[in-house]
């Protein structure tokens, strides 16, 4: 089972701007959605808010939350989320900003968008570059208008 994370952030790791994206990436969404799609994805109370309380489709849609929706099983913690979804071969994480700091721990893998520049924002991804070749090693990237697509598996000690 592969716990991958999936986010956008521009260079001071803004994610969020009011409830929304700080940018327009067209390209982004749709490799968000080719990436995500068929596979369960993992997200927070407020991202489920801000996609109008309804489901991504074509993913099983699961939120971290101990408020209940009839249209998506929510859990309300990450290890009883973890138990249920470790029937999974590949769970992705699509935020938000709390969510992705406590399961930063459990992340196998991280598909980051970074989008070029500094944008207003008020959401935040936390930090993870001082860990890239100490914890994470950097296994791809393609870059495109305005942002790079990089991938990093996380580097298990062989202890």
């Amino acid at each position: 089972m592969r716990w991958v994370l999936i986010v956008a952030h521009d260079e001071a790791l803004v994610i969020g701007n009011k409830g929304g994206l700080p940018w327009k990436q067209p390209e982004d969404m749709r490799h968000f959605k080719q990436t995500t799609m068929g596979h369960p994805i993992l997200m927070g109370r407020g991202v489920y808010e801000e996609l109008g309380e309804k489901p991504l489709p074509g993913r099983e849609n699961f939120v971290i939350s101990s408020k209940k929706w009839e249209n998506v099983k929510s859990f309300e913690s990450i290890p009883e989320a973890m138990t249920y979804l470790s029937k999974y071969e590949k769970v992705f994480v699509i935020g938000g900003s709390k969510l992705y700091e406590s399961i930063m721990p459990y992340i196998d893998e991280m598909i980051v968008t970074e989008v070029v520049g500094i944008h207003e924002g008020d959401v935040y991804f936390p930090e993870y570059r001082h860990g890239i070749g100490k914890v994470w090693k950097e296994v791809s990237r393609r870059a495109a208008d305005g942002m790079s697509f990089v991938v990093y598996h996380r580097l298990h000690s062989s202890s």
